[in-house]
């Protein structure tokens, strides 16, 4: 799917080489609960030789389809997400640098696409930051229309004193 072959820079220090990648979404597989991806992810970057391992670095682009947290509406958006990571052979190495470890000459870097755009994706999808959301009353989407539905609450422990209040007009 997504494997970087460096055998053309592993004896070459300090030689780079570029990468690009187009993949389905069925190829990431599902997102998060209220996210997907729709059409292709392209990867375009480069790995770098840097003597001690493997700098891969780049971007993704793709389209990510969410469902709004305030009218639940869907909605989408282009991601654009850049990543760098390091990869070496050397088991030790990747426990002690916090580096990605392989073995031979090929890089997977699809669970590493995957990782970056699911971290990528915001904590409250917004279709827009002036979103209205729905009637707490009748349920309307209030970004379409105006209801007309009384939606002032009272906190329930001072409904007495809303009561107090009524009474001595």
């Amino acid at each position: 799917m997504m494997k970087i072959n460096v055998s053309e820079i592993a004896e070459r220090i300090g030689h780079e080489m570029a990468f690009s990648f187009d993949a389905k979404p069925e190829d990431i597989g599902q997102l998060i609960d209220d996210c997907e991806l729709t059409g292709p992810i392209m990867v375009k970057g480069t790995a770098v030789n840097t003597g001690m391992c493997f700098r891969i670095e780049g971007n993704i682009t793709c389209l990510v389809a969410c469902i709004c947290d305030r009218c639940l509406e869907r909605y989408q958006v282009e991601g654009n997400y850049p990543f760098a990571e390091e990869f070496t052979r050397d088991e030790n190495l990747a426990k002690t640098e916090d580096m990605n470890c392989f073995d031979g000459d090929i890089i997977d870097i699809g669970d590493l696409v995957r990782d970056i755009i699911i971290s990528a994706q915001p904590t409250k999808h917004l279709c827009s930051e002036d979103c209205k959301g729905l009637c707490s009353v009748c349920g309307a989407n209030l970004n379409k229309t105006e209801c007309g539905c009384n939606r002032e609450t009272i906190d329930p422990r001072l409904a007495a004193l809303q009561e107090l209040l009524q009474k001595n007009r």
